[in-house]
């Protein structure tokens, strides 16, 4: 349950923080589904307000119905409620204080009949924190909790208590920020590698930061980071994950309605040779790259493409753990970032191939009625390959057959912002298992719908 629980509260983050029809240039808004990582979305309201001890408030709750099915198995259908109040306090012209909490209330459904005594409730500070900056607004300082993202978000995008400090200049633009994972609840932290991690929280500390240049509407970028894990080990057994990410990226503008961007990560550092406590050094690497066509014509469609590619290791036991390399040097790509390849499938973007194509429109977008308009279906092939044949993927008990053909994704989705306060999503997606499977793998079902009251 650990597990699920863990998928519907990314999932249900990823559908609150996107505005239901942006189609800003960039990876972050490309299908509706990806948040905009250079930024917490829910911040839009912070920071309006310049006079002293102005206070606003407002919230939001999102309840959603999942369902999960492989062949002839019995579906895992469950449902998921999110609540979140939030509150804001200037301080003076260019500081304020932001704090918002949060609720996850998960309940499985079994024979049509909720299971409460199957309930998992948890509840917490989701963001706290100071922002000041000075009166042009070149310098910017947040100390507390909030999200912490580079570039894409691949490497790390997540929640984290620290400090962040962002330097706008006429040549360059700076991002330096540290941060720690260890007083996020255990229920809530997305950073565990290992079942210590998980049952005790994951105990990581990052440091990092980007330097990018803008240009003819173009922008360039390096981004480096250091994880240094503090967790709990055995005492007879090593388990601690350290790894440092070095990066390029480039995204903007082409032409009108035509964006694009692609990022390169490097990953170095040290892991442990399964349960020898022999460390091995990592040299892993991943790439994303993705063109975004808007098309201001009748339907408003929009062709987005993209494709990513995280590099494995044909011994490792899995993607997922810490301690996975059972043999010489560890080539597995693993971060605390965030990548979206499908539903059905949900890969890790390890050991991996992935290329995705997509289309969206608005059907009635001729209709007199702006709630009618405001309608949006959007539809995605994808094709999984691996990158080693003889390793599997995701945990290591998937595609483990010696082929690098793990299968194709169908992902349909349909959003509907019915008032300014009120949407309305679902989505459908289906795996199809390739060559790397065995005959026996059945396909996969996932359904996933909800509303978002905001206040």
């Amino acid at each position: 349950m650990k597990k699920l629980y863990s998928l519907c509260a990314a999932i249900l983050f990823v559908l609150m923080a996107v505005p239901a029809f942006a189609q800003a240039p960039g990876y972050a808004s490309e299908d509706g589904f990806i948040p905009d990582l250079n930024r917490d979305p829910d911040m839009a309201v912070a920071g309006r307000n310049k006079a002293p001890f102005i206070f606003s408030y407002g919230g939001w709750v999102t309840p959603v119905f999942m369902d999960e099915k492989r062949g002839s198995a019995d579906a895992t259908p469950s449902t998921i409620t999110t609540a979140k109040l939030w509150l804001q306090m200037t301080l003076w012209g260019n500081a304020f204080i932001y704090v918002r909490g949060k609720n996850d209330y998960y309940i499985p459904i079994r024979d049509n009949k909720f299971q409460s005594e199957l309930d998992n409730n948890v509840y917490d500070l989701d963001v706290g924190y100071l922002n000041w900056s000075t009166d042009s607004g070149s310098l910017r300082l947040a100390l507390g909790r909030k999200f912490y993202v580079i570039g894409t978000g691949l490497v790390m995008n997540g929640r984290a208590d620290g400090g962040e400090l962002n330097l706008y200049t006429s040549i360059v633009d700076i991002k330096a920020f540290g941060a720690y994972s260890g007083y996020l609840k255990k229920d809530n932290n997305p950073y565990g590698l290992s079942s210590r991690d998980i049952s005790d929280g994951s105990r990581r500390v990052f440091a990092g930061g980007t330097i990018e240049r803008g240009f003819l509407n173009q922008t360039f970028y390096l981004l480096g980071l250091m994880q240094t894990d503090k967790g709990k080990e055995d005492s007879t057994q090593k388990s601690r994950y350290q790894s440092q990410y070095y990066g390029a990226g480039l995204k903007g503008v082409l032409a009108d309605g035509l964006d694009y961007y692609a990022e390169f990560i490097y990953e170095m550092g040290e892991s442990y040779i399964g349960t020898t406590n022999e460390k091995a050094d990592i040299k892993a690497m991943a790439w994303m790259l993705g063109v975004n066509y808007y098309m201001d014509i009748k339907f408003k469609p929009a062709i987005l493409f993209q494709y990513a590619y995280g590099s494995g290791d044909k011994d490792r036991s899995g993607y997922k753990s810490p301690t996975g390399n059972t043999l010489g040097d560890d080539k597995g790509f693993m971060t605390f970032g965030t990548y979206q390849g499908g539903y059905a499938l949900r890969p890790t973007l390890a050991n991996l191939h992935v290329a995705r194509l997509g289309f969206s429109f608005v059907p009635f977008y001729a209709s007199t009625s702006p709630t009618v308009r405001r309608m949006n279906l959007l539809f995605y092939y994808t094709y999984y390959m691996k990158d080693q044949s003889r390793g599997a993927i995701n945990a290591g008990d998937e595609a483990t057959k010696n082929s690098t053909d793990v299968g194709q994704g169908i992902d349909a989705s349909f959003r509907w912002a019915i008032f300014q306060d009120l949407a309305f999503f679902f989505n459908y997606a289906v795996f199809l298992p390739g060559g790397a499977y065995e005959s026996s793998e059945p396909k996969r079902h996932f359904v996933m719908a909800g509303f978002n009251l905001s206040f």
